[in-house]
């Protein structure tokens, strides 16, 4: 008897076991990425991975590095460089960290607040234009007023380690009315003037520990349930401290008038990063050990007259500014910003989902080639995802 006891018991043990094997067969090697394999290319490596950085944000710019030519002499070059913000699992200073796309690694810069305090937050978004740092997180957009990027930024992150200087402090913050949890930078190509720039920051949504405010939360006309906004900002270079158009109303007080909202878009749950390139729009979207989702959706539809309503009619009140008030002690309000929807329902502004390895991140943009960073290889989650991504990848947006 005790024989067949044991012998059951040993039974259930092993069985337990062999679906165990078998489970973690299928999760680790039973997925294939079509989408990934058909239309993403690799291009270079994630940093900051064995210092215990955990990915966020990524941004870009070009900017002139000096190289060496055949005689000697010394020249100037340009090429993109880009900006990755990491918190740290060690719960140290958060960084950026600084690749050129010739030269490769260039090293990377901690970051402090406006007081001179190291910021340990968890940096969800990166974007500059040479002019303004900035970088998103906890609801709250930081700025680095640049006096120039390469001296700022660039140079401080090739100092060594324990270098005092190796930092960027930033000159300001504003609240982002959202999460705040990625950023985008938009170079618009027709013209070189920086008035037709755009910086988008918008929120991440997951029902729990990632709830957005409730006025958010919107149903599509095509019946999708959207849960969070991105806001669109125009850039202005000499309208600091933010570097943004700013809210023009005389009965808010100069030192009180922040940068102005020029559009809300409404965007699904669980969006990591944004980026706009051409005539489209993509949208980040990973959370946890799922695969990832780059949506993609047609530009010029998203923002017609015809795919908008204004905040006021949704939501039957005006668009709220948190913390700013008229002189007379009155809330900011808007009643005119228009809310655009990222509608995967409507055929003519939804245009692509590209389903990819968990975890995509941040995103930047050059020409109409996005970049998409990928935290999965990062200390905190390497043990537990199908595959590590140890690079930052590329796909081409197609505006149909």
């Amino acid at each position: 008897m005790k024989h067949k006891k044991l012998f059951i018991s040993l039974t259930a043990v092993l069985s337990v076991v062999l679906l165990l094997c078998i489970f973690l067969m299928i999760w680790f090697l039973g997925d294939s990425y079509k989408d990934f394999d058909n239309n993403f290319t690799k291009e270079f490596k994630i940093a900051g991975l064995k210092d215990g950085a955990v990915p966020q944000g990524l941004g870009n710019c070009s900017a002139e590095y000096e190289v060496e030519n055949a005689n000697g002499d010394k020249v100037k070059k340009s090429q993109q460089y880009f900006f990755m913000t990491g918190y740290m699992v060690d719960g140290s200073a958060s960084r950026i960290y600084v690749t050129g796309a010739d030269t490769g690694y260039v090293g990377y810069v901690k970051m402090k607040n406006v007081d001179g305090s190291d910021y340990k937050g968890h940096c969800g978004g990166i974007a500059t234009n040479g002019n303004f740092l900035y970088v998103t997180g906890e609801g709250t957009v930081y700025v680095k007023k640049l006096t120039n990027l390469v001296v700022d930024l660039i140079e401080k992150a090739k100092l060594p380690e324990g270098d005092e200087e190796k930092y960027v402090q930033f000159t300001t913050s504003f609240d982002a009315n959202c999460g705040a949890d990625f950023c985008f930078y938009y170079d618009d190509p027709s013209t070189t003037s920086k008035s037709y720039d755009r910086l988008y920051v918008g929120e991440f949504y997951r029902k729990g520990k990632w709830d957005t405010d409730s006025s958010h939360h919107l149903t599509t006309p095509n019946g999708v349930d959207n849960t969070a906004f991105a806001y669109e900002f125009n850039v202005s270079v000499s309208d600091e401290p933010y570097g943004l158009t700013k809210i023009s109303d005389s009965n808010v007080a100069a030192e009180n008038r922040v940068p102005k909202i020029q559009k809300i878009i409404s965007i699904p749950e669980k969006i990591q990063g944004f980026a706009r390139a051409g005539n489209a729009v993509a949208l980040s979207q990973s959370y946890s050990l799922s695969n990832s989702h780059i949506l993609v959706y047609n530009w010029s539809k998203l923002i017609s007259s015809d795919n908008s309503d204004t905040f006021l009619n949704l939501k039957g009140r005006n668009f709220a500014y948190n913390g700013v008030k008229t002189d007379n002690g009155v809330q900011y309000t808007d009643k005119t910003v228009r809310v655009y929807f990222a509608d995967k329902n409507n055929g003519e502004v939804f245009l692509n989902d590209y389903s990819i390895p968990s975890m995509s991140e941040g995103m930047c943009t050059v020409g109409n080639k996005v970049y998409v960073l990928f935290e999965s290889a990062g200390k905190k989650y390497r043990m537990f995802v199908r595959e590590q991504i140890k690079y930052v990848y590329s796909f081409r947006m197609r505006n149909n």
